[in-house]
């Protein structure tokens, strides 16, 4: 019997959980963003949320894009997972992306979005009492990452950055 993989592909500020054992959750590209993904291997359930943005008093999110802040995406994702039968002492945790994609120049800390991102997400895992158990974070390089929900098995892709001072 042959199956048909299933692929969601989240754009910035976007979610998904799943039961489905044919899906796989991607987010592409992923840069100053962070991807937070969680995966429960008893009931081979999973979430990912594509977030943006540290904290939602920078903004406000849509409908759309209801996970495009760390604090409210974290929480959103797991609350669905639960409700799917996942149980939080089971969660494999992963978080990857949070990379500085432009030059930081020294006292502009605060601009480096990736590094907050990350701060802000391992932040909001320590809160729900999560643990991180894979992590690629920061850097200066874009990912790609895919948690396909048979497996559970996260991997991680890194995208070579060029820059006008290489050469």
């Amino acid at each position: 019997m042959v199956t048909s993989v299933i692929e969601t592909t989240l754009s910035l500020g976007e979610w998904a959980v799943t039961n489905d054992r044919d899906a796989v959750l991607t987010c592409l590209g992923l840069g100053s963003c962070v991807a937070f993904i969680a995966y429960d291997p008893v009931a081979r359930v999973g979430g990912m949320a594509h977030m943006v943005l540290p904290d939602s008093s920078q903004g406000r999110a849509t409908a759309r894009s209801e996970a495009k802040f760390v604090d409210v995406a974290v929480p959103l994702v797991m609350k669905e997972l639960t409700a799917l039968g996942a149980l939080k002492a089971r969660m494999q945790i992963s978080l990857v992306g949070g990379a500085a994609m432009l030059p930081v120049r020294s006292g502009a800390e605060q601009m480096n979005i990736g590094a907050r991102n990350a701060a802000a997400a391992h932040a909001a895992v320590k809160a729900m009492g999560l643990r991180v158990r894979v992590e690629d974070l920061g850097g200066t390089q874009g990912r790609t990452v895919r948690l396909p929900v048979r497996t559970g098995e996260v991997t991680i892709s890194t995208a070579r950055t060029l820059r006008a001072d290489a050469a």
